[in-house]
Formats: C-alpha cells, sequence, structure tokens
C-alpha cells in the first residue's frame, strides 16, 4: 500500500518530537545574573523592530578547549589621574587655581562651543612657588589644535595642550590667560601621580528599575576626602546621585537609572568627581565609565529542550522558551562545554540563534552542529553556560546566565 505523502510527512514529524528529550528547567538564577523581574511592552523601538528580518538564522563555531573564557560579566574599572573644571575669561584672566601631585602635568585648554576666544599659547603663564613663569620657561612642550588632530587627537577648535616643565614643581599651581575671552574646559591630566582614583559598577548592564551600584576608591596611601556622581543617559538626561563611605574607605553609591530614559541605542555614563588627598597635597580627581540600561521587553521563559538530530547526524539542538511582552527580533547566545578525558569542563563550541518572536510565548532554537561538537575531541555530558538574551532592535541584552544547563 502506497503512503500519501502527506501523511509520511507527519509521521516523520511525530517520530521526531517522540526522539525529543522531554523539556526541563534552566538551572536556577546566580546572584550575579541578569534576570528580568517584569517585562514591559515598550513602544521605544517598535519603529526599528518592524525593519527586522523574520526568517530565523542560525551559525555556531567551534572552541579551543583549552581557552579559558569567564562566563561572568567584567564591568570596565576606569583608573583615574585627572579632572576637568569649566573655567571663564575672569577666571583665566585673574589665575585659574589648579592642584598637582605630581611634575610633568598636561593642561588642556578647549574654547566650550561658540566661544571664538582662540589662546595663543604664547600668551599663557603659570604662578608657583611665589613666581610668575613665561610660557618659554614654564612649558616643556606645546601642541595646538593642528597638532593634536595630527597625532589622532578628536579636540575643539582652538584647543591647546601644554606639558608643565619641571621648574614648575607641583602642589597650588595658577594658569593665567590674560588674552582669555568666553568660556574654556580646563583638563588636567598627571600622568606621573600616584593619586588614583578608580570607578567602576558592580555590572555592565543593568534593566530598567533595577539599582545600579558603583564603587570608587583611591590607591594606598591617599584618601577620599568627598565624593560626587551624575549618570548621564544617551540621550542626555542627567540624574545626580550621593555615595557614602565604607569602612574600607571605598565609597558605594546605590542609583536607580530613571527608566522613562532605558532603552535604545547608547550606553549610559557613570561620572564620579571629588577630592583625594595624602598628607602633603590635595587634588581633584574626575573619572568616567559606562554602563548599559535595558528594557525588560522579553526573558528566558526558563525551559530547555534537547530536540531530535534534524538533518545531519552529530548535530545538537537546543529549544529555548522565551516570554516577550513585545514583538521583536530576538537572539540567543552561548557557549557548549563538554567533558574531556579528565573529567573537566572544557569550551566546545560558540552558537547564536535569531528570530522573529511575537508577544507571548515562543521558543528560539540554539543549534550546535557535528563539525563544531566534534573538532575538539570532547564529548557528552554537556553544560550550557554564558546564554544571553538580546533584543536586534537595538542589541539591548535583556537576561545573561552564567550557567544555564547541565547534564545535556
Amino acid at each position: 500500500m502506497k503512503i500519501p505523502s502527506s501523511l509520511l510527512v507527519a509521521l516523520m514529524l511525530a517520530a521526531s518530537a517522540s526522539a525529543a528529550e522531554p523539556a526541563r528547567s534552566l538551572l536556577p538564577a546566580a546572584s550575579s545574573d541578569l534576570v528580568p523581574t517584569r517585562l514591559e511592552a515598550s513602544a521605544k523601538n517598535q519603529g526599528a523592530a518592524a525593519q527586522l528580518d523574520h526568517q530565523p538564522s542560525a551559525m555556531s563555531w567551534a572552541l579551543d578547549p583549552h581557552a579559558a573564557l569567564d562566563a561572568g560579566p567584567q564591568p570596565f574599572v576606569k583608573h583615574s589621574r585627572e579632572y576637568w573644571i569649566d573655567a571663564s575669561a575672569d577666571d583665566l584672566q585673574r589665575g585659574l587655581n589648579l592642584a598637582t601631585s605630581a611634575n610633568g602635568a598636561l593642561i588642556r585648554m578647549s574654547p566650550h562651543a561658540g566661544n571664538g576666544g582662540l589662546l595663543d599659547p604664547a600668551s599663557l603663564l603659570i604662578r608657583s612657588g611665589g613666581k610668575v613663569h613665561s610660557a618659554g620657561a614654564a612649558f616643556a612642550t606645546v601642541a595646538d589644535e593642528a597638532a593634536l588632530r595630527a597625532a589622532g587627537m578628536d579636540v575643539p577648535q582652538g584647543s591647546v595642550v601644554v606639558k608643565l616643565a619641571d621648574v614648575v614643581g607641583s602642589g597650588q599651581l595658577q594658569l593665567l590667560a590674560p588674552s582669555a575671552s568666553g568660556s574654556y574646559l580646563v583638563h588636567v591630566f598627571e600622568p606621573q601621580s600616584a593619586i588614583v582614583l578608580s570607578l567602576g559598577a558592580t555590572r555592565d548592564t543593568v534593566l530598567a528599575g533595577q539599582a545600579l551600584l558603583v564603587r570608587a576608591s583611591v590607591d594606598a596611601g591617599a584618601n577620599l576626602d568627598q565624593l560626587s556622581g551624575m549618570l548621564s543617559s544617551a540621550s542626555g538626561h542627567v540624574q545626580n546621585f550621593s555615595f557614602n563611605r565604607q569602612a574600607d574607605g571605598s565609597w558605594l553609591a546605590r542609583v536607580v537609572p530613571d527608566a522613562a530614559h532605558a532603552g535604545g541605542f547608547g550606553l549610559w555614563e557613570v561620572h564620579a568627581f571629588g577630592q583625594a588627598s595624602t598628607s602633603k597635597v590635595s587634588v581633584p580627581r574626575d573619572a568616567r565609565t559606562a554602563v548599559a540600561v535595558s528594557r525588560a521587553t522579553a526573558r528566558l521563559d526558563g525551559s530547555i529542550q534537547k530536540l531530535a538530530q534534524s538533518s545531519r547526524a552529530g548535530d545538537m539542538t537546543l529549544r529555548i522558551g522565551v516570554q516577550a511582552a513585545a514583538a521583536s527580533r530576538y537572539q540567543l547566545a552561548a557557549v557548549l562545554y563538554g567533558t574531556d578525558s579528565r573529567g573537566q569542563r572544557v569550551p566546545v563550541a560558540a552558537a547564536h540563534s535569531a528570530a522573529w518572536l511575537n508577544t507571548g510565548t515562543g521558543n528560539i532554537d540554539l543549534a550546535f552542529d557535528a563539525a563544531s561538537l566534534s573538532a575538539s575531541g570532547v564529548g557528552a555530558p554537556y553544560e550550557l553556560r554564558d546564554l544571553r538574551l538580546i533584543n536586534q532592535a537595538d542589541m539591548s541584552l535583556l537576561e545573561r546566565r552564567e550557567r544555564a544547563a547541565s547534564g545535556l
């Protein structure tokens, strides 16, 4: 008896489904994982989402089993030996007070936008130790806008950088510009200073409505006498926040980014500024770092299923459930670890997959092809790590699990 082709397809699909393992739950989230507690159907990126491809895509590639990978987030920490001052023409004509802690400080003066008062480096003076030093004596090096741009620096028009000569020394100084007009941004950088302000957030991404923890400290031998902070969104919204001194001498701030400005392309800037001192000198210090603030339009629903081999023997496909509050193209990325001959977990392959999801609960399949799995000679049992969910409408990270599933 000839079996109708439509029935044959149905039987093949049924056989494939029956061969799949039952769905199971992802491992419990760790405290360091990024996990949405609620979803929001944001309209902010609907225009960008509408332009995205609806066709699913997937790729995988082999990894070096000897590579040392870290699935935990590694926030950037800024180490600063610098500070900025907004200065008026009156400030510079009278003498702008500066503080340095080491010889050889670099001072950059940039006119604010619309300020036509370009500075002549030869007219600048430095007052230190009760003496006034002319430009020829005070500056070891002078670079104007043309020289700075030739060196690859994108500086505002009329910018000037000078390096203080050793004869100036360090400590309390005054910068004088008798011909100054308008307003300027003055940047002081001390490459030889031992007073270093370190600033970093505890994670590189937070979700709208969740708190961001920011920590600051100075190197041993110095103290932070005061510290303030500002958080600026990619759209320019600014909110001030306060630091609290900790028992170990560091400073900690807890700030919740304004959810109304979350989402979209661009990072948020964390800016800390204060006064650092030793027994001999007190100097300002500014530091900036960046974080991402995402809108949780989707999250993992907690389910994972190992599907039957599809078209080629040796492939492995993991179907992962996703709950979406906004229709968009969502991406999954993860690293698969295998077990080597010593019983150790080592990297085997990485995979990325993307698919269009409407609102509600859907799935995205992470596919590891046979070539990627066999390249290292490492086998089962497998473990899924560094699982990430991304909204491709703005490439925002929505969820991240350091360890997602084991025993695969």
